[in-house]
């Protein structure tokens, strides 16, 4: 029998609560996560960078918009502060992600453990679900992560990024 998945139409947003960065002090494993309310679109809350291995420690607090809201957009905006959704960094402080790996020459990458558990689910399913909300993790997997002849690879990687993050703990 095929494994089959039902699309839960999570958003990298509910995802979002926590990020596992490369700390730009020692290259280790480190957290960034929201003190307050983990929406990005709550503005003038603080989200705080936390290494556990040096010490290192930042805050920031996003400013709001004329509409009392943070800025977010999948893109880039070039004249005020945004917060920028779907590139392999965190939000806030665009420190690289820590689960990231190069995968059938492109690059996987996870925000967090439930992120990656989250994928994995979705490309081990042989049939899946066609109809899913179009902000959702699954509609917004690339192409080449969603093909049949790369689920193996990308399998692969995904346990190579869990045994890594094993290995942090």
């Amino acid at each position: 029998m095929k494994k089959t998945v039902l699309n839960k139409n999570k958003t990298l947003i509910e995802l979002g609560d926590e990020f596992l960065v490369v700390c730009p002090h020692c290259a280790s494993c480190a957290s960034v996560i929201a003190l307050d309310n983990p929406s990005p679109y709550v503005a003038n809350v603080r989200r705080r960078f936390v290494c556990t291995a040096c010490g290192a420690t930042k805050d920031k607090v996003i400013k709001a918009n004329g509409y009392g809201k943070a800025r977010v957009s999948y893109e880039p905006k070039a004249n005020y502060e945004v917060i920028l959704i779907g590139d392999p960094c965190d939000w806030y402080f665009q420190l690289p992600l820590y689960l990231q790996i190069e995968c059938s020459g492109n690059t996987l990458w996870g925000l967090n453990l439930e992120h990656l558990n989250y994928i994995e689910n979705y490309i081990e399913a042989e049939l899946r679900e066609s109809h899913s909300y179009y902000l959702s993790v699954e509609s917004r997997l690339p192409k080449w992560m969603k093909l049949a002849k790369n689920r193996s690879e990308v399998l692969r990687a995904i346990k190579k990024l869990k045994v890594k993050l094993n290995e942090k703990s």
